[in-house]
């Protein structure tokens, strides 16, 4: 362990602030031990329980069963797309302290079908420090969010081929919640303040362009889940608003090739 932490110490010192990553050491899943996640629609659910060497998983759609097996892998935070298609889990890279190296992809029968490899600009190989991660209704993207020391970090993947489509910064320092849409069309983001609870709202467009924001004071809370979600007309999207204790719809921005 000293030897973890003199390596953290290390990386907090080479890495650009922009890029430092919240390091926090990841305890090991006690035998038997059970982790359980949804697909934003709450249609499909991953479950993970742990065991020694390995874990085992399964998926169901509405509380029925679809399949169990060994997962051969060391998993970790799943996701699992609106039609089951596609399912995500982390590439450890240094798991102990939470950096993944990249995004493993499984289809709805949990065989791996591919690996996303996060890469640097120069285009090598590096760990990133994820906060979360959301696949599109369709399956066809996967969204990643990191949080950073001015703003947090949104990346978009596509699933066929593990292509970078777009990656920006914007909001506050604090992931708080992602939702993106079928294709890509749009991302929907929400971050916070690391000093004082106030709320950043994002809404970008299918390039990652920031097309419409709003600013929301002393309303975060770990209580309120999630924080946006797009309404199921497709003609716009909810932001919660923890005062009223409820949701405020707003609609899509008018932008020429955003549809």
């Amino acid at each position: 362990m000293k030897f973890i932490s003199l390596l953290a110490a290390i990386l907090l010192m080479i890495l650009p602030a922009s890029a430092t990553p919240r390091i926090s050491e990841r305890m090991i899943e006690p035998e038997g031990h059970t982790d359980t996640y949804r697909s934003d629609n709450g249609v499909y659910e991953v479950t993970i329980t742990w065991h020694s060497p390995f874990a085992s998983w399964s998926l169901k759609e509405r509380g029925r069963e679809l399949w169990s097996q060994p997962l051969m892998a060391e998993g970790g935070a799943a996701a699992v797309s609106d039609n089951g298609a596609v399912i995500t889990q982390p590439l450890w890279g240094w798991r102990d302290e939470g950096g993944s190296s990249g995004i493993a992809v499984y289809d709805g029968q949990g065989q791996l079908k591919s690996k996303i490899m996060f890469k640097s600009d120069d285009g090598r190989e590096g760990l990133r420090w994820v906060d979360s991660t959301v696949i599109s209704p369709d399956g066809s993207c996967i969204v990643i969010g990191e949080g950073h020391r001015e703003n947090a970090s949104i990346t978009m993947f596509s699933v066929s081929d593990g292509r970078l489509l777009w990656q920006t910064n914007a909001g506050y320092p604090r992931v708080a919640a992602i939702r993106t849409s079928a294709r890509g069309t749009f991302t929907l983001l929400a971050t916070s303040q690391e000093r004082n609870q106030d709320m950043e709202f994002v809404l970008f467009d299918r390039n990652g362009k920031v097309i419409w924001t709003e600013l929301k004071t002393d309303n975060f809370s770990w209580d309120a889940s999630p924080y946006v979600r797009f309404v199921p007309d497709g003609k716009g999207f909810e932001i919660y608003d923890l005062k009223a204790g409820h949701y405020d719809k707003r609609s899509f921005p008018v932008v020429s090739g955003s549809r």
